[in-house]
């Protein structure tokens, strides 16, 4: 199937010369993570996203021009499995289909997941592990949070480890563009210094979840209105699935292991990064069934460093583990090193639980 197919034509769009403070209301009115700007003559200049406006104190009458992020394009002949790969390399909720420089449509990644069949797949192959935030934790204490894992998304849970809500980019991107009584002289949006100090619980919407060994099938109709899935287990967060999560599944498969290194530009950095998790593959050959397929995400920071998460889609689910130094090699040697202790861990504890389970039978016979 094509883009074309899919594509929704009626989009929001902005004129690089529109303030800041106008594009978070038009992203929190209408449930949007992204805006095509366009200039006057409808050509495509690029996307400004609400994660963007997370981490900065922004003037509201600031032009989005200075926040413009280039995006892969598509044409109407391009295949939907093009699009759910360059989604998951760039890391964009969206792209932009295009005619002769101009914005015809935009595809997101709910879109592609309304049209694709996954068959037997389930949750548990396709989550990640759910970093949480209690509900009397700080607005400040959340974009923190939010900043050193490289998230959009947080569960939020009371005293007793139960969930109890969520808070994402899009909510917080709503609370920076409602004016506020100013507590300095700052003149960010919404004041940030302000309301650093609501609570999450004040701003935090319900959550929708799903028990472990739910069918990816059957959740798809929930992305309709919800930005993320959490996966819980006695009512406590164990996981956490957005689209990109399940688009994984779509990328292309051969026999072997398939790497995808998203985000990253080096060309030369990139085949090191694919060479050294190939050896690492080979070194856990065994421990942890079939490994299907390997996206490594990566990212720099403002504070120079290279933040580095591998996701290993498995027989056994989705292992994931984090590195974070001031190189992208540095940063993936501290990423291996921790998927080696996870699997390791896992593989002992299988083994563990296979020797008490024929102990069990030897005792029963």
């Amino acid at each position: 199937m094509k883009v074309l197919d899919i594509a929704k034509t009626k989009v929001f769009s902005l004129d690089p010369n529109e303030t800041v403070g106008k594009a978070l209301s038009i992203m929190s009115e209408n449930k949007i993570h992204q805006i095509p700007i366009i200039d006057s003559d409808s050509i495509y200049r690029g996307m400004i996203f609400a994660k963007q406006f997370v981490s900065i104190n922004a003037l509201p009458d600031s032009k989005v021009r200075s926040f413009i992020c280039n995006t892969p394009i598509l044409d109407e002949n391009d295949q939907i499995e093009k699009c759910a790969q360059l989604m998951i390399v760039s890391a964009n909720r969206a792209l932009p289909l295009l005619d002769n420089g101009r914005l015809t449509g935009l595809i997101s990644e709910t879109d592609i997941l309304k049209i694709s069949d996954f068959g037997h797949a389930n949750v548990d192959e396709v989550m990640s592990g759910a970093i949480v935030i209690e509900e009397q934790t700080t607005l400040g204490n959340a974009l923190s949070k939010m900043r050193r894992y490289n998230i959009s998304r947080l569960p939020i849970i009371n005293t007793k480890g139960v969930l109890v809500g969520i808070v994402n980019a899009l909510d917080i991107a709503g609370v920076l563009s409602t004016p506020r009584e100013r507590s300095t002289k700052s003149k960010g949006i919404g004041s940030l210094a302000t309301i650093r100090d609501l609570e999450v619980k004040s701003i935090m919407k319900r959550s929708i979840s799903v028990e472990r060994g739910t069918r990816v099938n059957d959740i798809i109709s929930h992305f309709n209105n919800n930005e993320e899935i959490v996966v819980v287990g006695d009512r406590r967060p164990i996981g956490i699935i957005t689209p990109k999560d399940i688009l994984e599944l779509i990328l292309p498969r051969i026999s072997k292991p398939t790497i995808h290194v998203a985000h990253l530009v080096d060309e030369v950095t990139r085949s090191e990064i694919e060479m050294q998790m190939h050896k690492f593959l080979e070194k856990i050959q065994g421990k942890l069934g079939d490994v299907h397929l390997v996206v490594v995400y990566v990212d720099k920071h403002k504070t120079r460093k290279y933040s580095m998460r591998a996701r290993l889609n498995t027989d056994r689910g989705v292992i994931d583990a984090k590195g974070v130094a001031f190189d992208p090699m540095s940063a993936c040697k501290v990423m291996i090193s921790r998927l080696d202790r996870r699997i390791k861990s896992e593989h002992s504890q299988r083994v563990s639980d296979r020797k008490h389970a024929r102990s069990a039978r030897g005792n029963m016979g």
